[in-house]
């Protein structure tokens, strides 16, 4: 039985990656149609291009998330150590503070 053109082309193919005798027969049947390795190259990028755009499309979209996520941590960094500036203003003010009694500061206790 024998293999089929497509079949072979398949077989020559997946040989390019790791056979040098494929990649010579390779390169010898793109050179009688004025082609280089750059046309297998071109055609891998064609026939991916719709997965290569949703892919860029996901980075994108993700770029997005990660801008507004990291704009987010920065307002909320803001916005607490704003809360802390006013926290140490006001103990080292003594505004707001709890102050605790000395005991002997009481009046007399009843005996």
């Amino acid at each position: 039985m024998t293999m089929r053109w497509e079949d072979k082309a398949q077989a020559l193919a997946q040989s390019w990656f790791t056979d040098q005798e494929a990649k010579k027969q390779v390169s010898e049947t793109l050179s009688r149609f004025d082609l280089d390795e750059s046309a297998i190259e071109g055609e891998a990028i064609r026939r991916s291009s719709s997965d290569l755009e949703l892919l860029d499309r996901i980075l994108t979209s993700l770029e997005s998330r990660r801008n507004k996520a990291l704009a987010c941590v920065a307002e909320y960094r803001a916005s607490l150590a704003h809360q802390l500036r006013e926290s140490a203003d006001r103990i080292i003010d003594g505004k707001g503070v709890l102050r605790l009694e000395h005991p002997s500061s009481k009046g007399p206790t009843a005996a």
